[in-house]
Formats: structure tokens, sequence, C-alpha cells
């Protein structure tokens, strides 16, 4: 091996030459060693990265959709039940007739909502769609249930055009994954969900500091 400063002849192994003093390379750059290592860790913790987000960035996603639909769900509740209180408050009566409710509270005094068939779409993009029982309309003093209601409304808190249209499944415990679509009774003065129900169970996680709430 030569020395690359003074061309001496240099022993296999040695780290100075013995003619000028000057250091010799052991062959392989510190930067390409340095190199090298880099992207081996990075060849072998990039996949396991990938793997990781692959199962974590789904369930994120479904966090973030189930947080979601309960927040559109209370929210579009409360703006129901304020809307049919308005009603009866500025018509000074109370009514029995499932038309008189829906046109004249509901619709009424709902702001910047649509018409879609059977029901309505609100501002935030959530739809409301009502089923007639038969039943008339009056004041809720049970327990809601179908067999007292005049009508069920369904709630889509991203529109019944888009999936998964689905209920939630009642569960035990916290309701962590929540689907688009709520069923809920309609009374002249109160919209609620049946006992029983997961509608029921995801409101009374709201309950405590919602005043309107409490009745249900």
């Amino acid at each position: 091996m030569k020395c690359k400063k003074c061309g001496a002849d240099v022993a296999q192994n040695s780290k100075v030459c013995p003619q000028c003093g000057a250091k010799i390379s052991s062959g392989i750059p510190t930067w390409l060693i340095v190199l090298i290592v880099v992207a081996l860790v990075g060849f072998c913790i990039l996949p396991v990265i990938g793997i990781v987000a692959a199962m974590t960035i789904p369930t994120l996603l479904a966090d973030t959709d189930s947080a979601r639909n309960k927040a559109a769900y209370k929210k579009s509740l409360a703006t129901l039940n304020q809307s049919l209180l308005m009603g009866e408050a500025m018509n000074e009566k109370t009514f029995s007739r499932f038309d008189d409710v829906w046109n004249l509270s509901v619709k009424q005094y709902l702001l910047n909502l649509q018409d879609i068939p059977n029901g309505i779409k609100m501002n935030d993009g959530t739809e409301v769609k009502y089923e007639k029982t038969g039943n008339p309309c009056k004041r809720n003093y049970g327990t809601p249930s179908v067999h007292t209601a005049c009508a069920i409304l369904t709630i889509d808190t991203n529109g019944f055009a888009k999936a998964p249209n689905k209920r939630t499944e009642r569960t035990t415990g916290k309701y962590n994954h929540v689907n688009d679509q709520f069923r809920v009774l309609l009374y002249s003065t109160t919209v609620a969900p049946e006992k029983g129900t997961a509608e029921d169970d995801i409101i009374n996680e709201y309950k405590n500091g919602y005043d309107f709430l409490q009745g249900f």
C-alpha cells in the first residue's frame, strides 16, 4: 500500500506513513459508513412504520367519524326540540295533528332548511326523515315509545345518500364507534330517543350539562 502524500510504501495495517508521518486512510470513508448504516436502519424501520400506520390510521378515522356523528346527533336533537318549543310558544297552542307539528313547529322555526322527500335537510348537512305512526301528537309524560309517538324520525348525520346509513347497535359501556343514523320519536313538544336503545344510551352520555335533555 502506498502513502497518498509521499508515495512511500506503507505496511497494510499501518495508521501513519513511516516516511512522512501522514495518516493512512482505512479505505472506506467515515461518511460512507454512516450513510450505509442510516440506509440499513431506514430499510428496517420504514416497513414497521407502514404496518403501524396501516393499523392505526383506520381506527383514528373511525374514532373521528364517531365523534362527529355523536356531536351532530346531539345538535340535531337539540335543534328539533328548540323548534318544537318555539312553535308551541309562538302559536300559543299545542298541535295534535302530525302535519301541524311538522309544518308549523319543526319546519317553521328551523333556519336554512331544505325539503327532501318525507323530510328535511338542515344547514349542516344532517337530514331528517319521518314515518308517521298514526297516533295523534301529544305531550310525552311517560317513557318514549313507538306506541305513543306520532312519528318516528330517522336522523342521518351525513345525509341519506352517503354510507354507511346504519344505526349503532346497543352495547355495554361507552360508545366509541357510532354510525351515522339515529332513530328518535316525535311528540307534540319533544323529540326523544326510545328507551333501551343505543340512541338513548348515547344521549345519556351528554346529559350532564345539557338541561334540555333532562326530561328524556
